[in-house]
């Protein structure tokens, strides 16, 4: 019975290892899942943030584009340098000017007025 004392020893030595082994194997599958579920997420932003980027440089490729076409405006000079500089002609546009201006007011008024 002496020589069994030993070999129970380290039975109950190897009992209580395997039990620390399980219990660290269980601690470590949980850190898995939970280490996957986060990569889930992570992942699922990522492809957010990639459409995100994708739109904006879609928007971005689109207001360069527009961005030409506003080059017209200088043309409006031209025009108007061409045009007759008479006393007359400048009449005749603060007259229009002028009748413009009141029917914006008038609009204004009565858009004021519906809210």
């Amino acid at each position: 019975m002496a020589n069994n004392l030993p070999l129970l020893s380290q039975l109950d030595f190897f009992e209580s290892k395997i039990a620390r082994l399980v219990v660290e194997v269980q601690v470590a599958r949980a850190r898995v899942l939970e280490l996957e579920q986060e990569n889930a997420v992570l992942s699922e932003k990522n492809s957010e943030h990639l459409q995100l980027i994708k739109q904006l440089q879609k928007k971005a490729e689109k207001e360069a584009t527009v961005s030409p076409s506003f080059s017209k405006s200088t043309n409006f000079v031209k025009i108007v340098n061409n045009n007759r500089n008479d006393t007359e002609t400048i009449a005749e546009l603060k007259q229009k000017l002028t009748v413009y201006i009141d029917e914006l007011d008038r609009c204004i008024t009565y858009l004021g007025n519906l809210s």
